[in-house]
């Protein structure tokens, strides 16, 4: 609801007159303006309604520009005053007020301006209290509907209080709830419009303003994450009434939204905790099926991936990447498990390539976590790919890449699948069973060095750079390790035989994770080898 020209002029207290622009009495009008200035336009917004006697004005003929002028900078009305400076209105002001569409109103010498005034501000203010007793009335359908009926009702509700259509999306753009229906497919003509709003952040909006319909788009969240966006449109122009509908409809979808956001946060740690079991073996066949079906997976071919990165940023990687796979619509579960500075984290996935690029994508970011995908197994034989995945993924770390498949890894996968778990076990307790004994107690100095160096392929000083000590004292520790070892660490065949025995012993570490305590989602530190050479 708007104040328009032709309800001033129905006020029968002030006596007006129409005498020129008829066709634009439903002009609306957003203020009262008085000026004897030949040009006030200077002093004009646009909806005006502009009161004059036409006293600067000497000539007749200059009321043709002069209305021309006002017509161009929007103005809604001209109330002419009669009886002081013309006892009528001038013709040619007549003339050019019809050529434009510009309503002009004769105002009688008794009607003082200042009661036109003070008709128009009551009307001003009968109308904003009209639409915020709508809007008030609007926000409780919109309050009633989300108690009732969730995410679907509050749409719907939308659509119902702006006479137009509603979309609900997630981050990504991807339609939850549309309504009407056909609301749909809208979304693809402004998906350009709705990712400049993403780009601005948390609590932006934009807008587009067509010929019949106005559209909205606001972006949905708290806390400073983002969670979607509600996209509207309201036939015509957009008004405070349209404008504080949708800030009621934003905020109720943002604490749904948040809503759900914490329950999903429950599910997710309730299937990492499955999901550690599952991996370590601590379930049967049977129960990992049905682990998998709820996950929404074939439990005939799943695959795991392992990210890793520092201990600190272990939940980090996990939120991120269920957010990554809730964009995605991937089904799968995430698992963050901790050993010392370490942290791995495990992702079950569909042995689809489209599973394993999705995954990419967070592995390719800075700093980079690095991914290892493992082999595409039935849900019986996991294990076996979650330790090919973290072989991946250490060599991947090694070699600072962000993603490494397991199956590219052919000497590797040749020497890892044709030894028992029991041979690997007795092969790094040959190679590194006495540098692990003399590490305890020592936070697995010689152990970090010795990985590290072999990480920057024998190089002093970048080794000396990451661990942070001098050359010498690098030195003296190469020389430790070797006297220990009893490899020669000049020897290409000595850097492999204890690199070979770090993986091993990394898969082996895999194996003897603990499972996460309840809810947690997050693997506990235990006392086997990976926590001594920490």
């Amino acid at each position: 609801m708007t104040v328009t020209i032709a309800q001033v002029l129905a006020l029968p207290e002030l006596n007006l007159r129409v005498c020129a622009g008829d066709r634009g009495l439903d002009n609306e009008v957003r203020w009262v303006h008085v000026s004897e200035t030949i040009d006030p336009t200077p002093w004009l917004r646009g909806g005006e309604l502009l009161l004059t006697t036409g006293l600067k004005i000497d000539d007749p003929e200059q009321f043709g520009p002069y209305v021309h002028r006002l017509a161009d900078a929007g103005l809604a009305g001209l109330g002419f005053g009669v009886g002081l400076g013309y006892d009528q209105v001038p013709g040619p002001l007549i003339q050019a007020a019809e050529e434009r569409g510009l309503p002009v109103l004769e105002v009688p010498v008794d009607a003082p301006y200042v009661a036109i005034s003070e008709a128009v501000s009551n009307l001003l203010a009968a109308e904003r209290y009209d639409t915020i007793a709508r809007a008030f009335d609007a926000q409780q359908a919109l309050t009633a509907a989300a108690v009732e009926s969730g995410r679907g009702g509050l749409v719907a509700e939308v659509s119902r209080a702006l006479g137009g259509w509603a979309v609900l999306t997630d981050l990504a753009a991807n339609v939850v709830r549309a309504h009407p229906a056909a609301a749909a497919d809208r979304l693809p003509a402004l998906l350009p419009d709705v990712m400049r709003t993403r780009e601005r952040g948390i609590r932006s909006s934009g807008s587009v303003v067509g010929p019949t319909e106005s559209v909205a788009i606001h972006t949905l969240g708290a806390r400073g994450r983002m969670r979607g966006f509600l996209i509207a449109g309201v036939p015509g122009a957009a008004s405070d009434y349209s404008r504080m509908v949708l800030a009621g409809a934003v905020a109720l979808l943002s604490l749904e939204m948040e809503r759900s956001q914490a329950a999903r946060q429950q599910i997710r740690r309730l299937r990492a905790d499955q999901l550690a079991q599952v991996l370590r073996g601590a379930v049967t066949g049977e129960v990992a099926a049905q682990h998998a079906l709820a996950w929404d997976l074939d439990p005939a071919a799943v695959r795991v991936g392992v990210y890793f990165c520092a201990a600190s940023r272990g939940s980090q990687v996990c939120d991120e990447l269920n957010e990554l796979m809730a964009e995605a619509n991937l089904p799968g579960a995430v698992v963050a498990q901790e050993a010392g500075r370490q942290a791995r984290v495990a992702v079950l996935v569909d042995g689809s390539e489209t599973a394993a690029a999705a995954l990419a994508r967070l592995a390719s970011v800075r700093p980079m976590v690095p991914l290892g995908l493992g082999d595409v197994v039935p849900i019986e034989q996991v294990g076996l790919s979650y330790r090919a995945a973290t072989h991946a993924a250490e060599v991947g770390r090694a070699e600072r890449r962000p993603v490494t498949r397991f199956d590219d890894l052919e000497a590797l996968h040749m020497l890892i699948r044709a030894q028992s778990p029991q041979a690997l076990a007795g092969f790094v307790r040959r190679v590194l069973g006495p540098l692990k004994q003399h590490d305890q107690g020592r936070e697995g100095t010689l152990l970090a060095t010795l990985s590290t160096f072999l990480t920057h392929n024998g190089h002093w000083n970048e080794t000396a750079a990451e661990l942070g000590i001098h050359r010498h004292t690098l030195r003296a520790r190469i020389d430790r390790i070797e006297q220990i070892t009893g490899r020669d660490l000049d020897s290409a065949y000595g850097r492999m035989e204890l690199w070979l025995a770090l993986l091993a012993d990394s898969a082996a570490d895999t194996d003897d994770q603990p499972v996460p305590e309840q809810g947690t989602g997050r693997a506990g530190r235990g006392s086997g080898p990976e926590q001594d050479r920490k």
